[in-house]
C-alpha cells in the first residue's frame, strides 16, 4: 500500500478494505484556499466535491505539528485532515488525490481504510524553470504550479530574466519587459495567489549582475553596456528599486533570487564611474590584484542586492558565484546555490557558515535536448551529494559528497532553456518536450528530497510512479500546450 502515494510516506498503515464515501467536504475557514484547491483537482478528475456542512472530509487545525507536517485518518466515519499550516494541509490534500478512486455511482468516491502520518526530511524542495531565454506561455506557469503540488514540492523558482528577455512587467521602467516576451501584471498576481492557495511558494527570479543584455538593450545610459549591470549610484539604486518592485510582485515570497553568477566581473576594473563607486564604499581599487578586486566589487553588488531583499522582509538566494576570498564581505543570511563548484566549492561555502541548497549540474540540470540526465540518474542522486561539469572543478571526475548537516536545506531540479531555441523543429515543441522531461523527473526530486533514506530500488520506485503520474495527467490535461 505504500507504493500508492509519492513521495513515500514515513508512517502508513492502510488496509485493502475500500470505504466509499459521498463527495463532500466541510467548510472551514482556516484552511480555505487548501479546500477550493482540491476541489479543483479533483474536479478535474471527475469528481464534483459539495461543501456541508456534515461533509465526508474534514480538516483540522493541529499546531502540534511541524511546518508541512500532516496526518491523515480514513474510516467509515469519514476521512480526517491533520496539519499546522496551509503547506501541510496541501500534503495532506494531495495525498488524498493520489489514493481515490471514483466510485461508479454520481458524486462518490473510494479511499482505502487506515492513516497516514508524514513530514519531509529536507525543508527546501525546489523545480527551477528557465523563462527568459525560451518564452513560456502562461498557462506552463500553472502547470508546474500543479506538479508541485501534486508531489509536495515546496518552492516554484522562476528564472524571468536574462540576455533573451526581460518576461516580467515594470511600472518603475516600462522599457525593460521584452516585447512579446512577457506576463503582464495581472498574470503575475494571479500566478501567486494560485500557487499560493496550494501551499506552493514562488521564488522569482531577476539574474543580475550578468545575464542582462536585456537591460542594456532597454537603459544602456542606466544600466551600461559592458556585459555586465554597472555599478554607481543611479544603477544601483535603480536595481533595488526593481528588486523592491519584484517583492511586491509576490507578497507571499519569503525568498528572492538576485542571481550573482556568470558575469565578466573583471569589467567593473576598468570602469571609470564603478570604480568612483567602489571606492565610496570604502573598498582600495587601486590593488595590484585586479581579480581579487573584481571580486570585491561582486560582493558588494550582492551584498548592496541582497539589503534592497532584506528591507522588504524578505531572504534573497543566489547563485554561488562569488570567491571564498571575499566570503567575509557576503552575509551568512544569504542562502547560495551550490551549482557548479567552481566559483567556490560545496565544502567551502558549508566550511565558511553558509546555508546551501544543492543544484548540482550532474543529474539534477535539464538542458534540452543537449544535456538530459535518466531518470534513474536523479533517483541515485541525493541532497549531500555534488558533481559538477566545469572542466576547473575538483569535483568533475569525482563527486563530492557531504557529511549530512542542516545547513544544507535541500536540492532542486533545473531546467534551462539556452538550447531550446535551436534543438527543435518549433519552439511550440520545445516547450512542450522540456515540459515533459520536468513531469518525468519531478517525483524523484520529490522523492530524494522529502526522504533522505531510499526505502525501494529505482525499478520499484518507476513502477510505483506510473499509476500516480497517470492521475497527474489529468489535473494538467487542461492546461493549454500551445505555448501562446
Amino acid at each position: 500500500m505504500f507504493k500508492k502515494i509519492i513521495p513515500t510516506p514515513k508512517n502508513i498503515n492502510l488496509t485493502n478494505n475500500d470505504i466509499s464515501f459521498d463527495a463532500t467536504i466541510c467548510p472551514a475557514t482556516c484552511f480555505a484556499p487548501a479546500i477550493e484547491a482540491f476541489i479543483d483537482y479533483a474536479a478535474r478528475t471527475g469528481i464534483n466535491f459539495a461543501t456541508e456542512s456534515n461533509g465526508a472530509i474534514t480538516v483540522n487545525k493541529d499546531d502540534s505539528l511541524k511546518n508541512g507536517e500532516y496526518k491523515i485518518i480514513i474510516n467509515n466515519e469519514g476521512i480526517n485532515l491533520y496539519a499546522a499550516d496551509l503547506p501541510g494541509m496541501n500534503h495532506a490534500f494531495a495525498s488524498v488525490l493520489q489514493l481515490i478512486n471514483k466510485a461508479d455511482a454520481p458524486q462518490k468516491f473510494s479511499l482505502p481504510e487506515g492513516t497516514i502520518h508524514d513530514c519531509p526530511d529536507n525543508w527546501y524542495r525546489g523545480l527551477m524553470v528557465d523563462l527568459a531565454r525560451a518564452w513560456h506561455g502562461y498557462d506552463y506557469l500553472l502547470r508546474y504550479v500543479d506538479m508541485c503540488y501534486f508531489y509536495k514540492v515546496a518552492f516554484l523558482q522562476l528564472h524571468f530574466t536574462d540576455d533573451q528577455s526581460y518576461t516580467l512587467p515594470s511600472d518603475l521602467f516600462p522599457g525593460l519587459p521584452t516585447k512579446d516576451r512577457h506576463y503582464t501584471k495581472e498574470q503575475i498576481a494571479k500566478l501567486s495567489e494560485y500557487a499560493t492557495a496550494r501551499g506552493v511558494m514562488i521564488i522569482p527570479e531577476i539574474d543580475v549582475p550578468g545575464h542582462c543584455t536585456s537591460f542594456k538593450i532597454a537603459y544602456p545610459e542606466l544600466f551600461g553596456t559592458n556585459g555586465l549591470i554597472c555599478q554607481h549610484e543611479d544603477s544601483m539604486k535603480a536595481m533595488k528599486n526593481l528588486f523592491g518592485e519584484l517583492c511586491d510582485m509576490f507578497p507571499d515570497s519569503k525568498y528572492i533570487h538576485i542571481g550573482g553568477d556568470e558575469a565578466a566581473i573583471a569589467n567593473w576594473t576598468t570602469c571609470e564611474k564603478c570604480n568612483e563607486y567602489i571606492a565610496s564604499k570604502g573598498i582600495d581599487v587601486t590593488i595590484e590584484n585586479k581579480r581579487l578586486l573584481s571580486e570585491m566589487m561582486l560582493a558588494n553588488f550582492v551584498s548592496e542586492m541582497a539589503d534592497a531583499v532584506f528591507a522588504k522582509g524578505r531572504t534573497p538566494i543566489v547563485w554561488e558565484g562569488f570567491a571564498k576570498e571575499v566570503n567575509h564581505m557576503v552575509s551568512r543570511d544569504i542562502i547560495v546555490m551550490s551549482w557548479e563548484n567552481f566559483y567556490q566549492t560545496t565544502p567551502s561555502l558549508l566550511e565558511e557558515g553558509f546555508n546551501i541548497i544543492n543544484c548540482t549540474w550532474k543529474p539534477m540540470y535539464i538542458v534540452a535536448p543537449v544535456i538530459i540526465r535518466s531518470t534513474q540518474d536523479v533517483y541515485d542522486w541525493n541532497v549531500n551529494k555534488w558533481r559538477a561539469v566545469h572542466p576547473e572543478s575538483p569535483y568533475r571526475n569525482e563527486p563530492y559528497e557531504a557529511a549530512p548537516t542542516k545547513a544544507i536545506l535541500g536540492g532542486q531540479l533545473l531546467a534551462w532553456g539556452d538550447q531550446l531555441t535551436i534543438g527543435y523543429p518549433s519552439l511550440q515543441e520545445a516547450i512542450a518536450k522540456e515540459s515533459r522531461l520536468i513531469q518525468e523527473r519531478v517525483p524523484y526530486l520529490a522523492q530524494n528530497t522529502w526522504n533522505t533514506n531510499k526505502v525501494m530500488s529505482y525499478e520499484e520506485f518507476a513502477d510505483a510512479n506510473e499509476p500516480i503520474n497517470g492521475k497527474l495527467e489529468k489535473l494538467l490535461a487542461q492546461w493549454s500546450t500551445d505555448n501562446k
